[in-house]
């Protein structure tokens, strides 16, 4: 055998694994084993689960922050490539359309947002990720991934 060295046998295995066993193994690998943008999904992903999971144990309190629900729902959109309706993003945020309004119209005044005309539907409005609100996003991001990490290595 050329690449092994003398008294190594290579051994080809084929292993056939459950498909779910493949992708739960992929789910729950060390955050430092996945690229870094797929950990910040992840970690968005995780939070906005958890905030409309907490809304299920509290019957009647309403936890409402309407413009931190829109930031978290526009970064997995934009890291998913897909595309918030200004409608849509409304009723995302948990509130009225009229207060989700008022916070879409301070986002973009901030320069996080941009409002468009959607290039398939010209009735349509859909509502664009600027780069200082990825770059805010990406650091709250990473400071929780690194919190986490820090939080594991203390109980493990």
């Amino acid at each position: 055998m050329g690449a092994a060295s003398e008294g190594d046998d290579l051994i080809d295995v084929v292993v056939r694994l459950p498909r779910k066993a493949i992708e739960d193994t992929l789910l729950y690998m060390p955050p430092d084993a996945r690229d870094l943008s797929e950990r910040r999904l992840a970690e968005a992903r995780a939070v906005l689960v958890g905030r409309r999971r907490r809304a299920t144990h509290f019957n009647g309190v309403r936890f409402y922050d309407p413009s931190w629900d829109m930031i978290l729902e526009l970064y997995v959109a934009t890291c998913e490539r897909r595309r918030i309706a200004v409608s849509q993003l409304c009723k995302l945020s948990g509130g009225s359309t009229t207060t989700a309004l008022r916070h879409i119209e301070h986002l973009e005044a901030l320069g996080y947002i941009v409002r468009q005309t959607d290039p398939d539907d010209g009735r349509r409005l859909i509502v664009g990720t600027l780069t200082p609100l990825l770059a805010a996003s990406e650091q709250w991001l990473d400071l929780q991934i690194a919190e986490s990490q820090i939080q594991d290595r203390r109980s493990g």
